[in-house]
């Protein structure tokens, strides 16, 4: 049988005393903050919490779990960013993340199952069910560049489709006009609402005779499925088969996000072409990559730290006051104009 841990051993790794442990344990006063959050990490490393659940919200209520797919982990020149911000957010407030990832299975997390977290963050896109599993646990959860249409929940947002809009209209004021959209709809719903404002702007500006004929035009200049395996694996001749095999060639191209940008200035380098000389290309997210090729990415700035904070700050507050109706926030992105866009007029 495995040996119980007690308050003594807890007091004697740490060199403090039994009563400065039981002080932090409970969650009283009379000790610091510091020494609170050392006894409280001690204890669970050691299993002490494990054996005594009473003393779990107390550790709980310092901690909040970070959950995001294991595709989105993997993309830290975006999500790295966002998990600086909620890091900063987290530390200022005197709380520690855990910080999970999950593939297809969507187990739930040890920390979230066994309640030693106050809060959840879930950053990416997440299947509705799953979502209503992590909600079961009845802890505030706020989703991060996501959005439910069906589980009423906090959220915080980019402004995609004004976004896309705006680098659409940008484009039709160098004067392009065959303007195409390359990015698979069915990856996230940050890349369906960027291509719905690309959509509504060339709607707007371009004026066809019905919205089907707008739809139609759009359709020869686009790829909107099955482009982001070509990203993930950073396969360059794939996404130039996708460009070679468009019903007509466009003046410019709107990519989903900036790695999709960089990947097409490869691609179409393969296809003889030029960018700008030839085609315009644009991305969106402004990563730090974006300003180190050649050449460098005409994009939309999305202040990710800042949308890591945000969220962190929502979520302390539902924390506060779980009784809270639901809010989104929709952060504003910024043009940022570099030499991938020539004047076309």
């Amino acid at each position: 049988m495995k040996k119980r841990v007690t308050m003594k051993e807890i007091a004697e790794r740490l060199n403090l005393s039994v009563n400065a442990v039981s002080l932090a344990l409970n969650d009283r006063a009379g000790v610091s903050e510091e020494t609170r959050r050392l006894v409280l990490n001690a204890a669970e490393e050691m299993g002490y919490l494990d054996q005594s659940t009473k003393y779990t919200a107390a550790y709980s209520n310092k901690n909040i779990c970070i959950l995001l797919e294991d595709r989105f982990f993997k993309d830290m020149q975006f999500y790295g960013r966002i998990l600086l911000g909620l890091e900063e957010a987290a530390k200022k407030a005197g709380y520690d993340l855990f910080i999970n990832s999950f593939e297809k299975n969507q187990e739930i997390p040890a920390c979230v199952e066994q309640q030693k977290v106050s809060g959840l963050i879930v950053v990416g896109k997440i299947d509705e069910e799953y979502l209503k599993r992590l909600k079961s646990y009845s802890i505030p959860v706020l989703l991060l560049d996501h959005e439910s249409v069906e589980t009423p929940t906090d959220c915080v947002m980019t402004n995609n489709v004004a976004g896309a809009y705006k680098l659409t209209k940008y484009l039709l004021d160098k004067g392009y006009r065959k303007i195409g959209f390359f990015g698979d709809l069915s990856y996230t719903p940050s890349i369906r609402e960027r291509f719905w404002g690309y959509q509504e702007a060339m709607q707007q500006y371009l004026k066809f005779p019905s919205f089907e004929e707008g739809i139609a035009y759009i359709r020869r200049y686009s790829a909107l499925k099955n482009v982001e395996d070509a990203v993930i694996h950073q396969d360059a001749s794939s996404l130039a088969d996708y460009y070679q095999s468009l019903e007509d060639k466009p003046e410019a191209l709107i990519c989903s996000n900036d790695k999709m940008a960089i990947l097409m200035c490869k691609a179409l380098s393969q296809c003889g072409l030029k960018v700008p000389e030839d085609i315009g290309v644009v991305g969106f997210d402004d990563i730090e990559l974006s300003n180190m090729v050649n050449p460098r990415i005409t994009t939309m700035r999305v202040d990710k730290v800042l949308m890591g904070k945000k969220a962190m700050e929502r979520l302390l507050k539902c924390m506060e006051r779980p009784k809270e109706k639901v809010e989104k926030l929709v952060l504003d992105v910024q043009l940022i104009e570099r030499d991938s866009v020539r004047e076309f007029i």
